[in-house]
C-alpha cells in the first residue's frame, strides 16, 4: 500500500503489498485508488501513464457528475476508460453519526452498479488499473474494501487501507472546494459525509459478515460472476 506524491491528486495510491491470510499479497503496480483525475499537470500525466502504465480508468462518478465534471487531460492519452456510476450521497439517509455507514449498506444492498463495478475491475486488472470517484473515499473505499476481501486481505489491513485517506481529507477537501458541485455539496450536506471514520469501515466489515456471511457471500448474493472472483485473485495476487 504505497501512497505516490503527484501535484494534483490528494488521495492517490497502489494497493499492492497488501498480505492475504494465505501468505500471499496483492501485486504491486497493477490496482490503484483515487480521488478525481479531473484537474492533473502534465508531470502527473507523465508519472501515470509513462511510468505507472495505467491503462484502465473505472470512475465510480454517477453519469452527470462524471460528464459535468469531465475526464480531465488523461482522456487525451491511450487509456481506456469505463464510467460504471454508483449512487452518490444526494438525499443522506440515517441517524446523526450513522449517515456514510447508512450509505455504504444502501450501495451493498441495492445498487445495481456496484457488483458489476468488482467485476470490472477483475477484467480491467489484467493491465494498471486505477479507481476513481470524486475524494477517493466512500464510493472508491466500499469497492476496494470488497477486492481486498475477496482476494483474502485480513480485515485490519482493509481497515488501514481506507483510514489512510483520513490523513488525506485536508487536501482531498481543498481540491473539491474549487469545484463549484462540491463546494455546494459541501455547503448542504452534513459535515461527517467528509471525513473518514473508522467505526464506518469497521461497521461495513461487520456488517458484511453478519448480512452475508462475508465478501464471498454478498458477491454470491449479488450475482457476481465467479469467473470474476477468480480473475481477480488470478490477475493482483503473488506469492
Amino acid at each position: 500500500m504505497t501512497q505516490t506524491a503527484l501535484t494534483k491528486l490528494a488521495n492517490f495510491r497502489d494497493v499492492g503489498g497488501l498480505p492475504t491470510t494465505d501468505g500471499r499479497q496483492i501485486r504491486g503496480g497493477r490496482l490503484f485508488r483515487s480521488d478525481s483525475l479531473q484537474e492533473l499537470h502534465d508531470t502527473d500525466i507523465a508519472h501515470l501513464v509513462d511510468r505507472l502504465g495505467i491503462r484502465y480508468v473505472i470512475d465510480l462518478r454517477t453519469a452527470d457528475e462524471a460528464v459535468q465534471q469531465g475526464r480531465g487531460p488523461l482522456g487525451r492519452h491511450p487509456v481506456n476508460y469505463l464510467n460504471v456510476p454508483l449512487v452518490d450521497v444526494d438525499a443522506p439517509a440515517g441517524p446523526p453519526g450513522q449517515v456514510v455507514l447508512t450509505q455504504y449498506l444502501l450501495h451493498l444492498e441495492h445498487d445495481p452498479n456496484l457488483p458489476l463495478a468488482v467485476e470490472m475491475v477483475a477484467h480491467t486488472s489484467r493491465l494498471p488499473t486505477v479507481v476513481h470517484c470524486a475524494a477517493g473515499k466512500d464510493r472508491t473505499g466500499v469497492v476496494l474494501a470488497l477486492i481486498e476481501l475477496l482476494l483474502g486481505v485480513p480485515r485490519e489491513h482493509v481497515v488501514a487501507d481506507y483510514m489512510v485517506t483520513a490523513t488525506n481529507m485536508e487536501p482531498i477537501l481543498a481540491r473539491l472546494r474549487q469545484w463549484q458541485r462540491y463546494a455546494d455539496n459541501m455547503a448542504r450536506l452534513p459535515e461527517e459525509i467528509y471525513r473518514c471514520e473508522d467505526h464506518v469501515i469497521q461497521g461495513l466489515l461487520a456488517e458484511l459478515d453478519s448480512r452475508y456471511d462475508g465478501a464471498a457471500g454478498w458477491a454470491r448474493s449479488r450475482g457476481v460472476d465467479p469467473e470474476g472472483v477468480r480473475l481477480l485473485q488470478e490477475r493482483l495476487l503473488v506469492p
